[in-house]
């Protein structure tokens, strides 16, 4: 999303939270550290759905749905880019409708806020997608990896 991971989040899997150790100042409903989980331990066969819950102030919300969960095409590094469109809303935009009154605003010169909102969106496109930045991103968690299963498949001496 290219935000900077400077907000709380978790992800949710039927009534299972996983996320950041507990920190009971935050009040939060108890959580499974996501470090100490893997995908394969929660996907099941047929239908996962995964809810991603970012910023629990602007409560960026993603509802991922996996389906036909398969073995991997030998000799092919996953996570890998598929396709993607359009950039993420900025970092602390207000959440959805936030994110919208920005747009509108940027868009209106004749709006009292728009010279504000300009200058805090600095040059952000909603438009613009790095896919670049998105392939190297998933390209360096493939290689970390594919490294870490090399070594688990080697022998021991």
């Amino acid at each position: 999303m290219g935000w900077f991971d400077m907000h709380l989040w978790e992800f949710r899997i039927g009534q299972r939270r996983f996320g950041l150790p507990m920190d009971e100042d935050w009040g939060t409903e108890p959580r499974v550290e996501a470090t100490k989980v893997r995908l394969r331990e929660v996907l099941t066969p047929r239908r996962t759905v995964i809810t991603y819950v970012y910023d629990f102030g602007d409560d960026w919300a993603h509802k991922l749905i996996l389906t036909n969960i398969r073995q991997g095409e030998p000799g092919v590094g996953y996570p890998r880019y598929v396709a993607g469109e359009g950039n993420a809303p900025p970092e602390d935009c207000g959440g959805i409708p936030g994110f919208y009154q920005m747009l509108e605003v940027a868009a209106d010169p004749s709006h009292p806020d728009h010279a504000e909102i300009t200058e805090w969106l600095d040059d952000y496109n909603p438009k613009e997608f790095d896919e670049l930045q998105i392939k190297i991103s998933l390209g360096r968690i493939a290689k970390r990896r594919n490294a870490a299963k090399a070594r688990f498949a080697k022998p021991a001496t």
